[in-house]
């Protein structure tokens, strides 16, 4: 909770604040992949079916012929929306993505090659059922009983692929076995496909789902889980289940499966245990609704009767389990608690406890279901793990050893699993029946390792080795430095002495790195309630007399901590401000240092400072500016907040920063243009040096956003680069002179599942820092590569995916590559390399600050500081 001590330059994506000095990245964080799932579940906001949606099920919506011809123009539509996505091409024509500098290195992958695949004439139907079924096992079964009349076919649960053409229009009825209805089936033609279409890739992959059922695992979402092979977390109610990511995509040359292995943590309380859990805790039950949503919205649930998860966008204490909802089906009212009795024989032991509201996903709108969906709070686990269970040192250590998965232990699991397919008589079958078939050994790649950059430390130049340098700082001064004068401790007054004591490490570790810390002002505080803070921080820091504030918690609070930084950061007399917890004071003296050391690294750069800066690199090269932008969204109140970070000195060291809230929770930003004209303004003040005839702005920008889904792409060219180019435009009649700058837009991807191999004395390691790859493995309609620019001691590293979507400055491959790795090392949170450029970790940092803690936008005399580290 506090800002002390962190190092989360290792996160794939830090998610809250920095952590104190002596808790573990949480395993999610961390660039070795350890097959965790929890940091994924925000992915599962899509309702499943099962649920109760408003005015009956929606298995009970009948599908009249006045309706049908509008259904299946939207189902035929969302069927080929990932067609759609991949058909977007980003890559210009005839352009050679592929690089050429760094030592040659040859990699494995978790990448099957198709030695063979379908090559056969299909026919697409739309199949609607009369009455409505919801349930897609039902469904299957229901048309299964008429394959000697559909031929060979696959079903999806909407669209049926086949090979022959069926009379039109064809109606076949089956009887339901749970209830002895008979059900009128539909069939319609809505398609042909040839063998070069890309939703041929569509089929494939649910041939392949087939196959995966046959091994008896379990689908949650778009996964199969080894619910079998689950394993319960020692002394917590935590079960982690083991699955399988397969797909199915063409990439450069060739169609490709790509395998891997996952996890999903499944709880095992209830949303009902984590009501009941508020309400015994809760002695005034007046704020007992507000506190329930504030501990319920926006997480995933998974119902056990049909192993659907669920986003959770509401919590209704008007319903429940006895409230009556219109069943179409049977034309009659019926409660909440009758339905799931009768329907998926669940008995309610809490008939009037409150239900949870999910929204309609996007695909459930297409498919006209636009009514919220109402769930059975006690029928519902949680996934995930809490806040405080991710700040649980024992438990995150026991789930990293869980879940983490070394190189050569990923790489036999992946080939156990390929035998386990090729094993199996019946999928083989299945596999051969339609001409499909997997290379045994993964796919092997050409990937090269880039040098590595020297760094700046005062006079001296640094060499990285393996991408950390933080040994090398101890003794050397910053790039940059800047003095601690005229600053203020807070502090209740049983910690005087501890304090006291841990400035003057402050002080001692300050003069080798060049920062002259003075003495500050301390002030004692009666108690560590958050009004005592508060009151302090008004009474003393008002008049605007002091640079930056130390604030001394006793304990964790959020309350405390978000209180202190929305006075800080958010008012007129705004102030950076500095956060610590009094445990950081009692660590031994070794570990102390090592924190103040970090606490004093902090501050400093708060104020300006640049411990280092990159030695030779691509931007020696040219102006730059270079742009961080990533979005935090707030499930609860529904509301996104957009930071954007942009360099504004030649080395990319010094960031100006704006945030804009968007109350429609959206991820792409309207605001590019506002963000971009306010970057330039700042990038032109910090750079003007009259007289000046050449105009003080970058000669190329390029973006770095944080990633969004691929049917996104085209939305963030129309709406956020157009928003670019009109400030640019803007900016000549502000400045008075006609600009046109070169612009890159990267949207850089961390949740990639791709994974990289080296093979070493019989054994499979990870690649070295600096790996980047091009071909083989990306996309051919993009101009995309993947970097691995950490090295990691556990688990298998994760590279990031890097897709350049626009590029009129024509800058090379060579170029973007080398610029990527080299923006990793500038992270001043952290002494090595990042993950992701810098750019991007700054943005998230203070989308987060202000999402999660300050809830407003910080003043705006601090954007030129980066205050959100």
């Amino acid at each position: 909770m506090s800002d002390a001590g962190s190092g989360d330059g290792r996160g794939a994506r830090r998610r809250g604040r920095d952590i104190p000095y002596n808790v573990p990245r949480r395993p999610e964080e961390t660039t070795a992949n350890t097959s965790s799932s929890c940091g994924s579940f925000a992915q599962d906001q899509g309702a499943g079916r099962g649920a109760v949606r408003v005015g009956g099920p929606s298995s009970e919506r009948q599908t009249s012929d006045r309706d049908a011809g509008p259904s299946r123009v939207r189902t035929f539509v969302a069927s080929r929306m990932d067609e759609v996505d991949r058909e977007l091409v980003t890559r210009p024509a005839g352009f050679n993505k592929i690089g050429s500098r760094g030592t040659p290195l040859n990699v494995i992958t978790n990448y099957f090659q198709l030695i063979k695949r379908p090559d056969m004439h299909l026919l697409q139907y739309r199949v609607d059922f009369t009455p409505e079924v919801d349930h897609p096992g039902v469904r299957k079964a229901l048309v299964r009983v008429h394959e000697p009349t559909l031929g060979k076919y696959i079903f999806d649960g909407t669209l049926l692929y086949n090979t022959i053409r069926l009379t039109q229009p064809l109606e076949l009825a089956s009887r339901r076995n749970s209830d002895g209805s008979d059900v009128k089936i539909t069939f319609k033609l809505v398609g042909e496909i040839q063998k070069e279409d890309a939703i041929y890739s569509t089929v494939m992959n649910l041939i392949l789902r087939r196959c995966m059922a046959m091994l008896n695992l379990v689908l949650i979402k778009r996964n199969y889980y080894d619910k079998e092979a689950k394993t319960d977390v020692p002394g917590y109610p935590i079960t982690i289940w083991p699955g399988y990511l397969t797909t199915i995509q063409h990439y450069e040359q060739d169609y490709l499966l790509k395998l891997d292995t996952i996890s999903k943590f499944l709880r095992r309380d209830t949303a009902h245990d984590v009501m009941d859990k508020i309400r015994r805790r809760q002695a005034d039950l007046t704020d007992y609704q507000s506190r329930v949503k504030g501990e319920l919205l926006g997480k995933i649930v998974m119902t056990g009767y049909n192993n659907k998860t669920y986003r959770i966008d509401d919590v209704d204490f008007d319903k429940n389990a006895q409230s009556k909802f219109y069943l179409r089906k049977e034309d009659r009212e019926i409660t909440y608690e009758e339905y799931y009795r009768t329907r998926y024989q669940q008995r309610i032991r809490y008939p009037l406890q409150a239900l949870l509201m999910c929204l309609p996903s996007r695909r459930d709108i297409n498919r006209g279901n636009t009514e919220p969906i109402y769930l059975i709070a006690e029928l519902c686990g949680m996934t995930g793990l809490t806040k405080e269970e991710r700040l649980d040192f024992k438990l995150t250590k026991v789930v990293a050893n869980l879940t983490g998965v070394t190189p050569d232990r990923r790489v036999a699991t992946l080939m156990k699993f390929r035998r386990r397919l090729e094993g199996t008589p019946q999928i083989q079958q299945e596999l051969r029946s339609w001409g499909l078939e997997f290379a045994k050994e993964p796919v092997p790649c050409k990937a090269r390792i880039l040098s590595t950059f020297p760094l700046m430390m005062g006079p001296t130049e640094i060499r990285v080795t393996n991408g950390d340098w933080g040994r090398n700082m101890q003794d050397k001064k910053m790039y940059a430095s800047v003095n601690l004068n005229n600053w203020i401790v807070l502090h209740p007054r049983a910690t005087t002495d501890k304090i006291r004591s841990f400035v003057k490490q402050i002080k001692t570790v300050g003069d080798p790195q060049g920062v002259h810390v003075s003495e500050p002002r301390y002030i004692a505080l009666e108690g560590d309630r958050t009004t005592h803070y508060i009151d302090g921080l008004r009474d003393q820091v008002a008049n605007g007399q002091y640079n930056i504030v130390l604030c001394v918690l006793r304990s964790h609070r959020n309350d405390t901590y978000n209180a202190i930084k929305r006075e800080t950061l958010c008012k007129d007399a705004s102030i950076i401000s500095q956060v610590i917890t009094e445990k950081n004071l009692n660590l031994d003296p070794g570990k102390l240092k090592s924190v103040a050391t970090k606490v004093m690294i902090q501050m400093a750069c708060k104020l300006g400072a640049e411990p280092w800066k990159l030695g030779k690199s691509p931007l020696d090269t040219k102006k730059f500016m270079v742009i961080g932008y990533d979005t935090y969204h707030d499930a609860a109140n529904k509301k996104a907040v957009g930071a954007f970070v942009a360099s504004i000195n030649s080395s990319c060291t010094r960031y100006n920063s704006s945030v804009k809230i968007h109350s429609a929770n959206e991820e792409i930003s309207p605001s590019f243009r506002d963000h971009m004209l306010t970057a330039l303004k700042a990038y032109y003040t910090a750079n003007k040096q009259p007289p000046q005839s050449d105009l003080p702005l970058p000669q190329d920008i390029i973006i770095y956003r944080d990633g969004v889904g691929a049917g996104d792409i085209q939305t963030v060219l129309n709406v956020e680069l157009q928003g670019i180019k009109d400030a640019c435009r803007e900016a000549s009649t502000v400045f008075g002179k006609d600009y046109n700058p070169g612009i890159s837009f990267v949207i850089v991807s961390k949740r990639v599942t791709t994974r990289f191999f080296v093979d070493k004395r019989d054994r499979q390691e990870n690649p070295p820092c600096g790996t980047v790859v091009d071909n083989t493995v990306t996309l051919s309609e993009r101009f995309d590569f993947f970097l691995v620019s950490q090295k990691v001691s556990q688990g298998t590293v994760s590279p990031i995916n890097c897709n350049v979507i626009y590029n009129s400055s024509n800058l090379p491959p060579d170029f973007h590559q080398a610029l990527a790795y080299a923006l990793t090392h500038v992270y001043f949170n952290w002494a090595g390399t990042l993950r992701v450029p810098a750019p991007i970790q700054y943005a998230h940092k203070l989308a987060y600050l202000v999402g999660e803690n300050i809830e407003r936008v910080p003043h705006e005399d601090l954007a030129k500081y980066p205050y959100y580290l």
